[in-house]
């Protein structure tokens, strides 16, 4: 199968990172960091049981962290707002557990339901333990961010290719379909190496390029030319957004790139910004779907709320939302604003329409610990004397990646959320766990929350 291929592939280019680059190889936690964030390089299929190669690679990614993890000790409740975010996580997995007894109605449906419900909330969580305690900190955001924005360019490049040169079989395109004013006009919308809609590429390209540009920030400023190579990779990472035509997406890109330079009063790369991303869009459709492209956005709001209001206790099962809307048309799709014909695209509102009120609250309680986290990051790094910008990056990317989860279903799809799981746990927590720098001397804070020694 392709998704395998690529699997094992992504294993050996991970493996061939961290032989011959010597910062790696000198610390053997960063090849389980390298090999759980490549997770999203796999094309998406199914294996057997809602699992895919895409949840094996990270099952890989933290066999190889447990060792380490185990020395150091599992500590995330000393986390600052980690026992939120385990809260939040606890009544996610039990109202999706009590949904998958409700709603199967065999074993193998109820053990299918317990798999791609619960069974991947808690292969987060361990994922997230395992990577807050390696030491030092410094390495694992060093890895992680890097790696991310990697994954980023490497996707963006594939996906450039496929829109304008092409790959045999339409690899990289999704075909336009559907009524949009694309069709007809373009070769297809890129999706990378993901075989899953452009709006997922899309959510991970939220991720990696404010990321992205707080690494190039900070690289300009040790040296130009290192910094223009960056600079590009964001470019890069802009034009592959734009074509996957999903506006929600590039909306909160373009305004989270613009946050992070603002915030480190870049104005010159503020304008530079700008022009560039009017730009892209004006020399593509990009701009014709958003003045005439209409979304259904509430209409799937108001059909998943209904599902939740008629199945409040339990919902519907894990992953079952859009097979049971499909089943009573008249009833679940058909709303006052138009035809939803997919599940809620929302992490709170689809978690209630399956889960039921439990996963309500779950994920409404990690939607707000994890903006919480990202706003102690911004104010950290605005107080901490070397005036870094990737931190702010890291920080801007996990609010807007949140944002973009309002529009999208991002929780539930093993490359998006393994991407987000990392960015949380490799990147903004280990930020807040570094000691602060006031006028370029390392300070002790009165209270550390995450030490640097096991």
């Amino acid at each position: 199968m392709i998704s395998i291929a690529f699997a094992v592939a992504a294993i050996a280019v991970a493996v061939a990172l961290w032989w011959f680059v010597p910062r790696l190889r000198a610390w053997p936690p960063s090849l389980g960091l390298l090999v759980a964030v490549f997770t999203v390089v796999p094309p998406h299929e199914t294996i057997a049981l809602g699992v895919g190669a895409d949840d094996l690679l990270l099952v890989v990614g933290l066999a190889l962290l447990l060792p380490s993890a185990f020395r150091n000790g599992w500590r995330l409740g000393s986390v600052p707002i980690g026992k939120w975010l385990l809260l939040g996580a606890a009544i996610l997995v039990a109202g999706m557990t009590v949904s998958a007894f409700v709603n199967a109605e065999s074993f193998m449906g109820t053990l299918a339901l317990l798999i791609r419900g619960p069974g991947r909330v808690l292969l987060y969580v361990l994922v997230v333990l395992a990577v807050i305690v390696q030491r030092p900190l410094v390495e694992t955001r060093w890895v992680v961010s890097r790696a991310l924005a990697g994954v980023g360019i490497f996707e963006s490049v594939v996906s450039v290719w496929a829109y304008f040169i092409g790959f045999p079989g339409g690899f990289g395109l999704e075909e336009t379909r559907g009524n949009t004013s694309l069709l007809g006009e373009i070769p297809g919308r890129v999706n990378g190496t993901l075989a899953l809609s452009p709006n997922f590429l899309g959510a991970l390209l939220v991720l990696s390029i404010p990321l992205t540009l707080g690494i190039a920030l900070d690289a300009a400023r040790r040296s130009r030319r290192l910094g223009a190579v960056w600079a590009l990779a964001v470019v890069v990472q802009l034009l592959a957004l734009v074509l996957t035509y999903t506006r929600s997406s590039l909306a909160v890109a373009a305004l989270a790139c613009a946050v992070v330079l603002a915030l480190r009063a870049r104005l010159r790369w503020l304008i530079a910004g700008v022009v560039v991303v009017i730009g892209l869009v004006a020399l593509t459709p990009a701009f014709q779907r958003i003045l005439h492209d209409q979304t259904d956005r509430m209409a799937l709001y108001s059909s998943a709320w209904t599902v939740f209001r008629d199945h409040p206790l339990a919902g519907v099962g894990p992953g079952e939302q859009a097979t049971f809307t499909a089943a009573d048309p008249e009833r679940y799709r058909a709303t006052s604003h138009g035809v939803a014909g997919n599940n809620a695209h929302n992490t709170v509102l689809l978690a209630a329409a399956e889960n039921g009120v439990l996963g309500l609250l779950g994920a409404l309680l990690l939607n707000l610990a994890m903006a919480a986290i990202a706003i102690a990051v911004v104010w950290r790094a605005r107080a901490d004397g070397e005036k870094r910008a990737e931190p702010l990056g890291i920080a801007v990317a996990l609010v807007a990646f949140l944002l973009q989860g309002m529009a999208n279903n991002l929780f539930t799809v093993t490359l998006t959320a393994s991407a987000l799981v990392l960015l949380l746990a490799g990147g903004a927590l280990p930020w807040l766990g570094e000691k602060p720098v006031v006028s370029g001397i390392s300070a002790e804070p009165e209270r550390v929350a995450v030490r640097d020694t096991p």
